[in-house]
């Protein structure tokens, strides 16, 4: 399991912990300020320690804990940003081009946070992030891309894309019987808040649940595997019309931040990226 990078904002509820006051007179728990403190101290300690992995861009080296990267040696590819940010001083931008060099095989720049087959993600996972589409770097095409993918292998069974300003879930347990749902509008230059609860399973007793802004998009069940192995979760940007030279733009740019990993014990509260 990793340990998550965002954990030391802990220590200041730790510190507020043990500031205590010399007054001897008796306070009603019910009123007293101190005991908010320390239910909103024991919740934050319970959400963290349910985290799997948690990246906000702020440490020395972003995305050292994740998995894997496949983001290209060229500067843009994937940079630290101070400009564009969710919370803190710093978000990850990804950005590819049309006419960049391949990286393993395709048009792309993703960071692969977890692989279920290795053991770091489990059966039933919580996922969130804050993710921006600018204006200017992410127009309106007709070609789709995608910004998410739980992949196992050749194409994903389960993927978060974008196509003509919508933002789209694909999911199934065949190629043949994957089905698209349309999860609403980008809103450009803004930041949206993905929270989405799975139960990875090639069977009936899969589940995904996404929620965009605070409210519930997509509750979905049946299978979103196509066999028992888990996938690994990548986040970024893939344009397979890059390769093709199909697309009406030639480049994508995106910005994410809060990439958070959440056990089965995680919920919806403890995973939105704005904690």
């Amino acid at each position: 399991m990793k340990r998550p990078e965002g954990a030391s904002f802990i220590c200041l509820l730790v510190i507020a912990l043990f500031t205590v006051s010399c007054d001897d007179q008796r306070v009603d728990p019910a009123t007293d300020p101190s005991s908010a403190l320390v239910e909103s101290s024991a919740t934050a300690a319970t959400a963290l320690s349910n985290l799997i992995y948690f990246e906000n861009m702020e440490g020395a080296l972003p995305f050292s804990t994740a998995h894997d990267l496949d983001v290209g040696t060229w500067d843009y590819a994937l940079q630290f940003v101070a400009d564009t940010v969710f919370q803190g001083l710093k978000s990850a931008r990804f950005e590819i081009h049309e006419d960049q060099p391949l990286v393993a095989t395709g048009k792309r720049s993703e960071v692969t946070i977890v692989k279920g087959s290795d053991g770091e993600v489990g059966k039933n996972a919580w996922y969130s992030f804050a993710v921006l589409f600018p204006s200017v770097g992410y127009e309106y095409d007709n070609e789709r891309e995608l910004i998410n993918q739980w992949y196992q292998n050749g194409s994903p069974a389960t993927s978060l894309r974008t196509r003509r300003d919508r933002m789209l879930l694909e999911s199934g347990n065949t190629p043949d019987t994957r089905r698209q749902f349309d999860l609403g509008p980008i809103v450009k230059d803004r930041w949206h808040e993905f929270v989405m609860h799975f139960v990875h399973s090639f069977g009936d007793d899969g589940l995904i649940e996404i929620w965009i802004d605070g409210v519930k998009k997509l509750t979905l069940t049946g299978g979103n595997m196509y066999d028992d192995v888990l996938p690994k979760w990548k986040i970024g940007l893939y344009k397979s019309a890059f390769k093709y030279g199909t697309s009406d733009v030639f480049r994508r740019i995106i910005y994410f931040d809060n990439v958070k990993v959440g056990n089965e014990f995680s919920t919806y509260e403890t995973m939105k990226p704005g904690l």
